[in-house]
């Protein structure tokens, strides 16, 4: 079968997605979350409540990444040069995202057993580790973000050589 005559709603379907993905990371992740953190009065308050935004959007991005593999599929089907770059840039993504889930899944656990962020810390080690783990988190998040940014870049530049 030649699918080909499906190329154009397969890339309009494909950048739709990146952007869908890409920009629900941009607007919670680096613009809805700290925003929430600067205007709520408790940080364990905006803690819960980014908490629920961010397994909200975790739900949407499992359905992208689903449906991701389905285009992949089609996208295999026709020929570009750059088919094996964007695969293993989209599997960089998804391993971000994962590493990213699973720090997230420790994050909560530990937030639940420190109970409060509206207090000093007190060189708690709990909270410490938090912390730490926090920062992983946030640079797989960013990963994350960036990996689309190339798959978007490689997708834009791309279409003209096939």
């Amino acid at each position: 079968m030649d699918y080909s005559i499906y190329e154009p709603h397969i890339d309009f379907i494909y950048t739709t997605l990146l952007m869908i993905w890409g920009g629900s990371c941009v607007g919670i992740g680096f613009l809805a979350i700290p925003y929430i953190f600067k205007h709520m009065d408790s940080n364990t308050e905006a803690s819960q409540l980014t908490t629920r935004i961010l397994k909200r959007q975790d739900i949407l991005i499992r359905i992208i990444a689903l449906t991701m593999i389905a285009v992949f599929y089609f996208k295999s089907k026709l020929s570009y040069s750059y088919q094996h770059m964007e695969w293993a840039s989209y599997v960089a993504v998804l391993h971000f995202y994962i590493f990213g889930k699973v720090v997230s899944r420790r994050l909560w656990k530990m937030r639940d057993k420190i109970g409060t962020f509206d207090t000093p810390s007190d060189g708690d080690r709990q909270r410490i580790r938090f912390h730490r783990l926090h920062i992983v988190g946030r640079i797989l998040y960013t990963g994350q973000v960036l990996g689309v940014v190339v798959l978007l870049y490689l997708h834009a530049f791309g279409l003209g050589t096939s």
